[in-house]
């Protein structure tokens, strides 16, 4: 009627209020509790990365180093085989022709009576046509 109200209607909103004001402490709560479980877990993260992006700068330079060095080694190790590869080439040709030349010498083919007859079909007697015999 003119602004008042009854004790018990009075008693019923007091209630509704402080109920409302108790969850609304209990949300506050919580809400206050995620953002400093948030920002405790953003620094977290935050020094974990900066953890490992100076670990992998670290691992990316040491892995560039070992590359040249890996190929350096390689033009090194390369101009050294192809050296010792040439050597041992003109070595095995060596003594290629040394074999060869003792094969020759041991089975007659440089025998100067091999060269002397080497035209002896032009002088047989039956121009080349074997007789045959019975």
């Amino acid at each position: 009627m003119f602004g008042l109200i009854t004790r018990r209607r009075h008693a019923d909103e007091l209630a509704a209020a402080r109920a409302e004001a108790g969850r609304l402490r209990i949300q506050r709560d919580k809400a206050i509790k995620a953002k400093e479980t948030a920002e405790f877990t953003r620094e977290r993260i935050l020094h974990q990365y900066n953890e490992v992006n100076e670990k992998h700068t670290a691992v990316c330079l040491v892995n560039e180093r070992l590359t040249e060095d890996l190929a350096a080694a390689r033009a090194e190790a390369s101009d050294s085989l192809a050296g010792q590869l040439r050597a041992e080439l003109k070595r095995e040709k060596r003594r290629a022709d040394q074999l060869q030349k003792q094969y020759d010498e041991a089975t007659t083919l440089a025998d100067p009576r091999l060269e002397n007859g080497r035209n002896w079909q032009q002088t047989r007697q039956d121009d080349g046509r074997k007789q045959a015999t019975l």
